[in-house]
């Protein structure tokens, strides 16, 4: 996919999913702040730029990737911090929300590819 073609609904989809993710992570920041909470804002700020300007969507596949694991290895710790009210539900949402974003993000990177940069037949 180039700068200039317009989005697939894959693409709108991965775009979407990052959007809600910086702006539940910028909720968190109002709310309380922790310096988690304000890397993950900056860090899904920073692939929605690149997927929304660049067409960089396997820099969604990785945030979902590392999203999900970093709220699932927060989840399994033994003590860590029991979330109630308003934090669990932002932390559940940090802790779905990255997988579906690593699936669509990859059919939105795949889609209009036509395989490896370079190859070509002869």
């Amino acid at each position: 996919m180039k700068r200039g073609e317009p989005y697939s609904l894959s693409g709108i989809l991965t775009i979407a999913l990052l959007l809600s993710l910086a702006g539940s992570n910028a909720i968190w920041l109002l709310v309380r702040w922790r310096g988690g909470v304000f890397i993950a804002f900056v860090f899904y700020a920073v692939v929605s730029f690149l997927c929304l300007k660049r067409h960089h969507f396997d820099a969604g596949v990785i945030a979902g990737i590392l999203g999900f694991g970093i709220h699932a290895y927060e989840f399994f710790m033994p003590g860590t911090t029991e979330f109630v009210g308003m934090d669990r539900f932002l932390f559940y949402a940090n802790l779905i929300l990255p997988v579906p974003l690593a699936v669509i993000s990859y059919l939105a990177s795949r889609e209009g590819s036509d395989g490896p940069a370079g190859v070509t037949d002869s």
